[in-house]
């Protein structure tokens, strides 16, 4: 645990207030990334986070609607750009900058931006934000890629402002890189503005309470959230406890193992996992594995105290060097997130039996449609978001159409057809997809892309489906949800399942990209669940009557939902 002060300097009303005013700036950071970037990706679907940070790189608050996994992978990146240049090289002005998947976030796509705080000349603290910038160069056919030089451009620990002063040698090589360079300039600089807000506003702070720095805040802040998470780990029995989970990949089906290590106040994830693939770049780094495991663990122990590195100072993971969860430069990693959603849903049924009313069932995993290519109006690069249906819980149903475990939202159809020449031809919630239980899962969705018009210009398409071949069981005997697919229509032909997965082509309205996302698998034994809700799925459509049969349940004379071979409701 981080030293303790010998006394409390502050008094438990300022502190709360204080606190919540930190919160407060990461989360004006977090609009005015929200509100000034340019990419459907960032600005739409929120794939990016914002963090406050201490003089060392340590983590004080981040806004509630960052990017989840950025919580610990921003703080790494920027401990990795401080170790880089030390405190005697930064100056006012300065932005530090790093795309490094084994640095960072895990894939070229995420670009972290630290800007060091100063208060009269001294070092104080740093803003810091990452962001799903739309293109960083490299194939589009990412799963077919064998190294990371295939990806991308790779962004070392850099300064992208010296005093700020623009460092256009390297503005000028991304440009030359990457497909819409005024799209990906224009969201760095949208992180840019977020970074300079949050100093000014810190600075601003620290003026009204007197701070000269934020050092003995920092230390009492993340005290007591560490205080809190050990409390929480002490209070799961002394074991150790497993789950393996089943998963596909690129049309190889893997397994890995969650060995949860509780002893006192202190947790460890060791990870048994298999070596990492050569090709399909679905190989995570330790930074992005350790986020989402670390991620996972706080939904469950302490949902309710705000993040910052007190949480995470008592998890620790490790995982097999060059395995797929630890993979080695310069393996492949831009389609990470195929490996690292599974993490949460290994962790939860590891600790399903000790912790059964907070952990929560598989979520079916997220579609991703992008669309390239050049138009009337010029070049065009955007992405759909679109989830599939949330896990079901202990106290409730999972939400339909959900993106978890990302904080993203589903992509806004309207934005996209403006900004592509695609049209959406449907979009709608799929019945009987969510996984039955006595809690059942949230649904997955019908979507359906196709190309506006036969202009004779091409949209090279991606559509990534996750786990397309393998089905998640639920917890406590709760089915899975249906599992998803994905295909291409074009000239007349079908490509689907795993295959479709990589790149493909279309030149005109018959062409067409048809997704099915999978629903939430179902929590609790499906005979428990109560006609009255089995009443409300049907009459919803969510449940269709033949699908009552999954949960014993049939409709009687009257067409109203029953359990029993004579119609009397024996649950």
């Amino acid at each position: 645990m981080t030293e303790q002060t010998t006394h409390e300097p502050f008094d438990p009303v300022s502190l709360e207030i204080m606190w919540s005013r930190l919160i407060h700036v990461s989360e004006e950071c977090w609009l005015t990334i929200r509100r000034t970037a340019f990419s459907l990706i960032i600005g739409e679907t929120q794939d990016f986070g914002v963090e406050l940070l201490d003089a060392t790189g340590n983590s004080l608050a981040h806004s509630p609607r960052s990017m989840p996994v950025f919580n610990l992978a921003l703080p790494r990146a920027a401990k990795a750009l401080l170790a880089e240049f030390g405190e005697n090289e930064l100056q006012p002005g300065d932005v530090l900058v790093t795309n490094d998947p084994w640095l960072c976030a895990g894939h070229l796509f995420d670009v972290a931006l630290v800007t060091p705080v100063f208060k009269d000349g001294r070092l104080v603290g740093h803003t810091a934000s990452v962001a799903h910038c739309s293109d960083i160069g490299g194939t589009r056919d990412s799963l077919s890629v064998r190294e990371i030089y295939e990806e991308g451009l790779q962004i070392p620990p850099m300064k992208f402002h010296r005093a700020g002063v623009p460092n256009d040698d390297l503005i000028r090589l991304i440009r030359r890189n990457v497909r819409t360079g005024d799209m990906v300039m224009g969201d760095l600089q949208a992180q840019i503005s977020a970074n300079e807000v949050g100093a000014r506003r810190l600075l601003a702070f620290m003026d009204e309470y007197g701070l000269d720095d934020l050092t003995e805040l920092a230390h009492v802040v993340q005290n007591r959230a560490e205080k809190a998470m050990r409390d929480a780990i002490r209070a799961i029995p002394d074991g150790t406890y497993h789950h393996t989970i089943d998963f596909d990949s690129v049309g190889t089906p893997l397994r890995f193992t969650a060995h949860v290590h509780v002893r006192g106040d202190a947790l460890h994830v060791d990870w048994d996992a298999p070596p990492q693939v050569e090709r399909g770049a679905i190989n995570s780094t330790m930074n992005y594995t350790s986020s989402h495991t670390a991620y996972a663990l706080k939904c469950l122990l302490t949902p309710d105290i705000p993040s910052n590195s007190g949480c995470y100072d008592p998890i620790t993971t490790s995982a097999p060097d060059g395995s797929v969860l630890n993979c080695r430069y310069p393996a492949g990693v831009n389609a990470r997130t195929n490996t690292g959603w599974f993490v949460g849903p290994a962790l939860f049924g590891a600790l399903a039996d000790v912790l059964p009313d907070r952990v929560q069932a598989f979520t079916g995993l997220p579609v991703i449609v992008g669309a390239y290519g050049s138009d009337e109006d010029g070049t065009y690069n955007d992405y759909l978001f679109q989830g599939g249906g949330q896990g079901a819980g202990a106290i409730s149903d999972g939400n339909s159409g959900l993106l978890f475990p990302t904080s993203a939202g589903n992509t806004s159809i309207e934005m996209f057809e403006v900004r592509t020449p695609m049209l959406v031809d449907e979009k709608r919630f799929l019945p009987d997809s969510g996984g039955a239980g006595r809690h059942r899962g949230g649904l997955g969705q019908a979507v359906v892309v196709r190309k506006l018009k036969d202009d004779g210009r091409p949209a090279q398409v991606t559509a990534l489906g996750y786990n397309v071949d393998s089905a998640v069981p639920g917890l406590h005997g709760g089915g899975s949800g249906t599992l998803p697919s994905v295909r291409l229509v074009a000239n007349g032909e079908v490509v689907e399942g795993s295959a479709m997965r990589g790149i493909g082509e279309l030149r005109g309205p018959e062409d067409r990209i048809e997704a099915r996302l999978s629903g939430g698998s179902g929590f609790g034994d499906p005979r428990e669940r109560d006609v009255a809700s089995l009443q409300r799925d049907l009459d919803e459509g969510y449940v269709s009557e033949a699908g009552l049969a999954r949960y014993g349940a049939r409709l009687d004379a009257d067409g109203r939902v029953t359990r029993g071979a004579s119609g009397v409701d024996d649950a």
